[in-house]
């Protein structure tokens, strides 16, 4: 028995191709966790933080805290990788005092926590000389709950010039906050294999993840997460107590050496907080957001303590290209939102972002299609995936993208095509030229008033 197909036959060809996106909002976090040398993935949310503590996650490790400060903030992020860390950092932190500010009478307050507990330290400077200081402060950590926990403290030598406040387990990290400038810290301890364990998680997780977090507060470590995520086209911002970013003159802290290096993918937010979480509430916050549509500064963080700085170091912080968090008119905010180059985190996130669409709309029309003729029609479809990322990346006059309308593109002139490139099959080259969308982050108004 015939039917219509003997007579009209339809086949369809459906071209649904398409390649596995890649995450510009999705952050990895390098840190200590209940496995080893693997990487799972968690909602930035209270489930996700309630399956971290059924997983074995303490709600005071580094992990946890990263990630609650990250679900604190309203349309951030909504997940995030952690890699359980091989080999675990030990810290070494190490307490100064400044006798230049103290005087006798003078107090120091600070409160210190470890494995979540937190003590208060309040020391009354009775001789103002540094060895008379820390042993003050030393019995008063000692005889504290938090000291009690685990923490050793050490100090250099009989006199002493320095106090090490010390963990008694590796990946645990005894936490200083809302110490003034009386107070000079410095983490001193030693790398922990952190670019080989980076390397591991980024070879199995690829380009599922964008963003990058380490447990540690440490130089060493941070400078080569920094040179990792440059190399892997990351965004990586470290947090950091370190005393010298505040100095002016001083040259070998780590944001003196992030800027040195000139890196456009790293930055180093400077907090008297350790426990707030600055670094990870701004980006997790920041890659929450439509990539290039979001000034890094300016941003309110939610559940982030802010600083109070004299000017001369609140200057020597943001010379040296540090991000920083304090309070104008009654509203915390962050400062200058740059990387240690000076290059804006939204112009990166944003042309990252615009690059992989036009090489995800280019792929698209390359494998969908039968041919892409070397012609002229073959250049308007290669045409098409260009000028469409980027009237995608303009955003709106109420909400401004990475670049503004006003492109052009140019399609090669292929009377001029090398035979060599035809015979190749290598189309080139496509151009186009935009202008970046700028952001305001200061501005001066100058007035007259006349009777």
């Amino acid at each position: 028995m015939s039917d219509i197909n003997d007579i009209v036959h339809v086949t369809i060809d459906i071209q649904d191709s398409a390649p596995k996106a890649v995450a510009f909002d999705t952050p990895l976090l390098m840190a200590k966790a209940p496995y080893s040398g693997q990487s799972r993935l968690y909602g930035i949310s209270p489930a996700g933080l309630a399956a971290m503590v059924t997983d074995g996650f303490p709600t005071y490790s580094r992990a946890y805290q990263m990630m609650s400060a990250m679900s604190a903030q309203s349309g951030g992020a909504g997940e995030a990788y952690i890699f359980g860390r091989s080999t675990n950092f030990t810290q070494s932190l190490e307490m100064v005092p400044d006798i230049t500010v103290t005087s006798v009478g003078y107090i120091i307050n600070f409160s210190i926590s470890y494995k979540g507990v937190t003590s208060p330290i309040s020391y009354t400077v009775a001789t103002n000389t540094v060895d008379a200081i820390l042993d003050g402060i030393e019995a008063l950590i000692d005889a504290s709950a938090a000291g009690i926990a685990g923490i050793t403290t050490t100090p250099d030598n009989a006199t002493a010039t320095k106090l090490a406040l010390i963990p008694d387990a590796a990946g645990l990290f005894v936490q200083v906050d809302g110490f003034d400038r009386a107070i000079k810290l410095n983490e001193a301890g030693a790398d922990g294999s952190m670019a080989a364990q980076l390397a591991t998680a980024k070879t199995v997780l690829g380009e599922a993840v964008y963003g990058l977090l380490i447990d540690s507060y440490a130089k060493a470590e941070i400078e080569l997460a920094a040179a990792f995520a440059e190399a892997q086209k990351m965004i990586f911002l470290a947090q950091s107590a370190d005393n010298g970013i505040l100095v002016v003159g001083t040259t070998n802290d780590v944001a003196s050496d992030l800027k040195t290096s000139g890196y456009t993918r790293s930055a180093v937010c400077f907090t008297r907080y350790m426990s707030s979480c600055f670094a990870a509430a701004l980006l997790g916050l920041e890659l929450g957001q439509t990539p290039g549509t979001s000034n890094w500064a300016m941003t309110t963080l939610a559940g982030v303590s802010v600083d109070v700085f004299t000017a001369a170091a609140h200057d020597s912080a943001r010379g040296k290209r540090a991000l920083t968090y304090t309070t104008d008119r009654g509203i915390a905010h962050t400062w200058d939102g740059f990387a240690a180059s000076g290059r804006y985190f939204d112009l990166t996130h944003g042309s990252d972002a615009l690059i992989s669409d036009i090489e995800t709309r280019a792929f698209l029309v390359l494998i969908n299609a039968k041919k892409i003729g070397f012609n002229a029609t073959g250049s308007a479809q290669l045409e098409a995936p260009v000028r469409a990322a980027l009237t995608a990346a303009e955003g709106q006059p109420s909400a401004p993208g990475l670049i503004e309308p006003g492109w052009d593109v140019t399609m090669p002139d292929l009377s001029t095509v090398s035979p060599v490139d035809k015979a190749n099959r290598k189309f080139r080259t496509i151009l186009f030229n935009a202008t970046l969308t700028g952001a305001v982050n200061s501005l001066d108004i100058v007035g007259t008033l006349k009777l």
